[in-house]
């Protein structure tokens, strides 16, 4: 009996929790973006409009998102200020994509870097992106069919891309923080841009548009030194860093020859990079080795001859390694080791790296790089050279 009363007890005790709140009460952010104002700083967040329920009078034309701006002269002080304009106390604990201007970018991550390591109610597992040549604050603005928020459209669309595409590779805030904390590497981010006008993109008929008058694209990286950005990658760069750093899934090449060209998409791939230091000289052996096959071809290009499919692959490789070597000279004019060359050399030979370390920016110029790249093309889509053959062989039945 006495253990009966003690259980009942110990239910009435658990049966609520003092500080409960229901999800109505709170506003779900979505996303974040930080510009500056002079020295001031702007903090947008989007936030999830819920429909309101069957028993009210809906209103077809509601917007999904709302889109509200603060500033302040510290960002908890923006974000804060958000507060005296939401109807609804903000939840952060769900974002998926932070986007940060370039003018932010260039001054240093680290006051971004230092709110959300503090900040207890954000998770550390969204994306984040650099906003070129527009306000960050755009980004969070533009409607698309595909997508319920703009927000979930940067995100999604940097994860496929990601997959598809040799040139993206998304980067978490964790990530973004791991690689800050540690030492010989720096980060490389993807950009993000507004195609068009952003007023255009904020209305209604955008998202009901067939060809919508703007959209967001995801860019190539954004290369920074330290916590600041400082230069931004070209198409072939951004895949040279995405090879060194083995973040391929998918690529594809171009390649002219004789009077047309053809394109190879890769099936496989993986890269290895191993240091040495020889009479206290850094030297670093990159290895590329990826399986590839023939998706099209333009002009008259006999595939079936043997020496063909090896002149191909050579000029595969030969490609691979002039985007490494375009990278590396990025990295090198920027003194930004976006490779982690220089952690590899702390892990492996830490002597060294102690004793360079301070002036490692310059040091990588010296680095003696033996590149090597092993292209191999496995299957065609056809066995046949070109829809020209095919159909000239048609001709003659």
């Amino acid at each position: 009996m006495k253990k009966i009363i003690i259980s009942i007890f110990i239910l009435f005790t658990l049966s609520g929790c003092w500080n409960y709140k229901e999800l109505n009460d709170y506003s779900i952010v979505t996303g974040i973006a930080i510009d500056k104002n002079e020295d001031r700083y702007e903090v947008s967040v989007l936030i999830s409009n819920a429909p309101k329920s069957s028993g009210d009078n809906n209103d077809s034309s509601q917007s999904q998102i709302v889109v509200y701006t603060e500033d302040g002269k510290s960002l908890f002080e923006a974000l804060k200020n958000i507060g005296l304009i939401s109807p609804k106390e903000l939840y952060i604990g769900s974002f998926s994509i932070l986007v940060v201007s370039e003018e932010i970018a260039k001054e240093g991550l680290e006051n971004v870097v230092d709110l959300f390591v503090r900040y207890t109610s954000a998770r550390n597992n969204f994306y984040i992106a650099i906003a070129k040549d527009t306000k960050a604050v755009n980004t969070l603005k533009i409607l698309t069919p595909l997508t319920s928020f703009p927000s979930q459209n940067i995100s999604d669309n940097l994860k496929s891309t990601t997959n598809l595409q040799g040139t993206i590779a998304k980067t978490s805030f964790n990530e973004l923080l791991s690689i800050l904390l540690r030492k010989g590497i720096d980060p490389a981010i993807n950009s993000i841009s507004v195609i068009g006008n952003p007023e255009e993109g904020e209305s209604k008929e955008n998202l009901e548009s067939s060809e919508p008058k703007s959209y967001i694209k995801i860019g190539y990286l954004s290369i920074f030194k330290n916590d600041k950005l400082v230069d931004w990658a070209t198409h072939d760069e951004s895949l040279g860093i995405n090879i060194l750093n083995n973040m391929i899934s998918e690529m594809y090449l171009t390649l002219d020859y004789e009077d047309g060209y053809i394109v190879v998409d890769t099936t496989s791939f993986s890269s290895k990079i191993e240091t040495k230091v020889e009479n206290n000289k850094p030297k670093i052996d990159i290895n590329v080795k990826c399986e590839a096959r023939i998706i099209e071809v333009r002009g008259n290009i006999n595939l079936e001859k043997s020496n063909v499919i090896e002149q191909l692959e050579k000029k595969s490789n030969d490609k691979i390694k002039s985007h490494i070597n375009e990278a590396i000279n990025l990295a090198i004019k920027n003194k930004a080791d976006v490779f982690g060359f220089g952690l590899k050399f702390y892990q492996n030979h830490p002597k060294y790296f102690e004793s360079v370390k301070d002036d490692w920016g310059n040091i990588m110029s010296s680095i003696d790089f033996n590149i090597n790249s092993e292209l191999i093309l496995k299957t065609k889509v056809s066995s046949k050279n070109s829809l020209e053959e095919i159909h000239n062989e048609k001709k003659d039945y």
